[in-house]
């Protein structure tokens, strides 16, 4: 399994099952890649009939990042990643709740001008609150005291930003020791990493590293979505670009879009 991005690629696996609503319309606007970039990606028609992959993806780097998935899947997970992760989801709940609290209120630093940028003063304004309290009575916000106040976690990661701006995901990347990840999203998290170049090195290494065996821990219940399907590759792939998509254009719990000439009664017959 990816690295950095693992939680994004597994924690909506559910969400394979349906809801056509996460497959949004082509937009007009992606300054980095745009769907046009071939007569061949224009045209690709991709696994489980889709012929837009969610956020209007592409995936004309295929054959690469299938070598990528390889090594980040068979390799560093295998050997390296999931061992660990497994030893660490063997820790106190409590301990593993406080770390997460922990990497959660330094995203404030970033989700209070993102907030802003989408229009979103109320959520501006909560990560604001957020990052006081739980900074100083959260004792550097090991312990969540602001949800317990009322104060609502507002997460608006950059590349939801730019998403909602109207930029297209572009092609999607598998990076070596980083996992699933789009032109986009690496615009995004190029731009939520600068705050974390005013530190030194270390300490920045040391937040990736915890945050991704954190992240990795978590996803321990769900590793059999990606170890059981047929082809691991398409699976984590279409299921990273719904939960992005998802993110932007969210989806209301429990709303699914219906064919027209969907019969229900098929169901009942299926299910016999």
């Amino acid at each position: 399994m990816a690295f950095g991005q693992t939680g994004k690629a597994l924690t909506l696996a559910l969400a394979l099952v349906g809801s056509s609503a996460a497959w949004a319309a082509h937009g007009s606007y992606n300054p980095m890649m745009p769907r046009q970039l071939s007569e061949t990606s224009a045209q690709a028609d991709y696994s489980y009939g889709f012929s837009i992959l969610a956020g209007n993806a592409i995936d004309t780097l295929e054959p690469g990042n299938r070598a990528m998935w390889y090594l980040n899947y068979d390799i560093f997970d295998r050997y390296l990643l999931r061992p660990v992760a497994h030893g660490y989801a063997k820790l106190p709940r409590g301990f593993q709740d406080s770390v997460g609290n922990f990497l959660g209120n330094l995203d404030e630093v970033n989700n209070i001008p993102n907030n802003l940028l989408v229009g979103s003063v109320d959520g501006s304004l909560y990560s604001l609150g957020r990052l006081v309290v739980n900074s100083t009575i959260g004792l550097l916000g090991f312990f969540d005291v602001a949800t317990q106040i009322g104060l609502t976690h507002s997460p608006m990661p950059m590349d939801v930003v730019l998403g909602k701006a109207g930029m297209e995901q572009g092609p999607f990347i598998m990076v070596p020791a980083y996992g699933p990840t789009t032109a986009r999203d690496i615009h995004g998290a190029t731009i939520d990493g600068l705050p974390y170049f005013s530190v030194s090195w270390p300490i920045t290494i040391a937040h990736w590293a915890v945050s991704g065996i954190h992240n990795r821990a978590q996803l321990v219940p769900q590793e059999a979505v990606v170890d059981n399907a047929l082809d691991p590759y398409i699976q984590t792939r279409d299921v990273f670009l719904m939960y992005d998509e998802n993110a932007i254009n969210p989806v209301a719990e429990g709303e699914v879009e219906a064919e027209d000439d969907f019969d229900a009664a098929l169901l009942d017959e299926i299910d016999g």
